[in-house]
């Protein structure tokens, strides 16, 4: 294009902007922007406040400079194409880096249209916003949400996403956890798909509160159906979330099938070893009922007379020996959790029968005192037992060194939720440093001990919402085990 041409254009130019009012009400319009005109040189020729405020220039050093002049080298060739676009009547829109005249780097976001006069482009006008605070803020935000994918990707535990019960995003150890191989394998899916259909599960509940309600769960525990069909033992949280903008919910969960297997093997260790423990007693115990079911025999087969009531005294004895055994049998034997609802007296009436003939044995005796109210616990009563066994043993033992005296275990109802057993004996108690570290793993003062069997109390005991208090002195040792009843969970 000849200069002549662009001198022709310029007073036209010139000419348009004095005589126009549109140029006179965008500038007074625009206080936020930047708004300018520009010759086909790229020329400034006309610019608001704004303008000086953005490039640290005023009016006058303005329009001694073109576009090319506070442009950053890298942007020299995709401004010029983008400028020589608007000449040809194209609208424009793009952003670029810019030095202020104080050598500061900005970016900004430029829209650049045609100035059109007799059907000829004579100029350019056009808004520029600086977004250099914007981007650098837009920047922080997707490292952030890098660092942020990268941490979900490498977690340890499974991450789910879901929106109204479906899976809408997984890490790959969610996806591996759950029997896939990929996320693409459980994304899209329900969760109800993930739920064992015998299985009261706790997940659909905390979901809906999540998302509804926006209420995190507490980490609990839960059985999963893995896309195989097998079951696994998992920890889930669930907490609320924001996903594209929509509510969802994140669950956190953790395959604990491995270590509940072990714990139910340190479990059943231990009852083997409480078993053993009692051995001698029930061999004391069967003893007395056996040596009476011999003499009847004996008096039988002699041929004397004999009356009816005889075998009604061996029944009874065999019934005894068939209890006592039964006991012994179901505390050694492994089993399945099973909650159901139980009176805390016959539980307790059981383990005073089975570990009274060990008391004898070391002249201690056991006395009771139960509520007359029916408590009912919901509870896995062969655990119940193990951890009632396994502190009345402990008393017992403790006698030992006394020479003998009482051991009490009471009953009674804590208000309206909670039922407490106390387990109270007259053993020479225990010093305090010892006292603190009842209840770790391996901590034993025993010469065979395992250090086992409190720790497998405390945390059965834990398991049904319970607490365990042990409080002594020289004159003895309190166990008191807090239990919810059962009345108060379905309230």
């Amino acid at each position: 294009m000849s200069s002549t041409m662009n001198k022709g254009k310029r007073e036209k130019l010139d000419e348009f902007i004095k005589n126009s009012s549109f140029f006179d009400q965008q500038f007074a319009k625009l206080k936020q922007e930047a708004y300018y005109a520009m010759d086909l040189e790229g020329n400034y020729v006309r610019v608001n406040n704004v303008c000086e405020e953005l490039t640290g220039y005023s009016k006058e050093e303005l329009y001694c400079l073109s576009y090319n002049d506070l442009l950053v080298s890298n942007s020299f060739d995709y401004v010029d194409e983008v400028f020589h676009n608007t000449l040809n009547g194209d609208l424009q829109h793009y952003e670029c880096k810019i030095y202020t005249k104080d050598k500061t780097q900005k970016e900004i976001e430029v829209t650049n249209s045609p100035i059109i006069f007799d059907n000829e482009v004579i100029g350019v006008y056009g808004i520029a916003k600086d977004i250099t605070k914007f981007n650098s803020q837009k920047l922080k935000l997707q490292e952030s949400e890098r660092l942020h994918r990268s941490l979900i990707e490498h977690s340890p535990d499974g991450v789910i996403i879901t929106q109204n019960g479906r899976f809408v995003y997984a890490n790959t150890v969610a996806s591996i956890l759950l029997g896939g191989e990929k996320k693409e394998d459980v994304i899209n899916k329900n969760v109800q798909d993930f739920i064992p259909k015998i299985v009261e599960s706790h997940l659909i509940k905390c979901l809906k509160e999540a998302e509804e309600d926006g209420v995190a769960s507490e980490l609990y525990e839960e059985k999963l159906l893995q896309l195989t069909d097998k079951e696994i033992d998992v920890e889930i949280k669930a907490i609320p979330t924001i996903y594209q903008g929509d509510r969802a919910v994140n669950l956190l969960i953790r395959d604990i099938t491995e270590r509940k297997l072990a714990h139910e093997v340190m479990v059943n260790s231990e009852k083997l070893s409480v078993a053993g423990q009692l051995a001698a007693g029930i061999a004391h115990e069967i003893r007395n009922p056996i040596t009476a079911i011999k003499g009847f025999l004996q008096l039988m087969e002699s041929g004397k007379s004999y009356k009816q009531e005889f075998f009604s005294v061996i029944s009874a004895e065999i019934n005894r020996i068939e209890i006592i055994l039964s006991e012994l049998l179901a505390l050694a034997k492994p089993q399945l959790d099973k909650y159901c609802n139980k009176d805390i007296k016959g539980i307790l009436q059981h383990v005073v029968a089975l570990t009274k003939s060990q008391a004898i044995l070391h002249d201690v005796h056991i006395q009771t005192s139960f509520s007359k109210d029916s408590l009912e616990v919901l509870c896995d009563e062969n655990k119940l037992k193990q951890v009632f066994i396994n502190f009345i043993k402990n008393a017992i033992e403790a006698m030992s060194y006394t020479n003998g005296g009482m051991i009490l275990v009471k009953s009674e109802k804590v208000g309206d939720q909670s039922l407490i057993i106390k387990i109270i004996d007259q053993g020479p108690g225990i010093p305090d440093e010892i006292l603190k570290k009842i209840g770790e793993p391996f901590f034993t003062t025993k010469e065979n001990g395992t250090g086992l069997g409190v720790m497998v109390s405390f945390e059965i005991v834990k398991q049904h919402d319970g607490e365990v208090q042990i409080n002594s002195d020289s004159n003895g040792t309190t166990v008191s085990i807090t239990l919810p009843l059962s009345s108060s969970l379905t309230s």
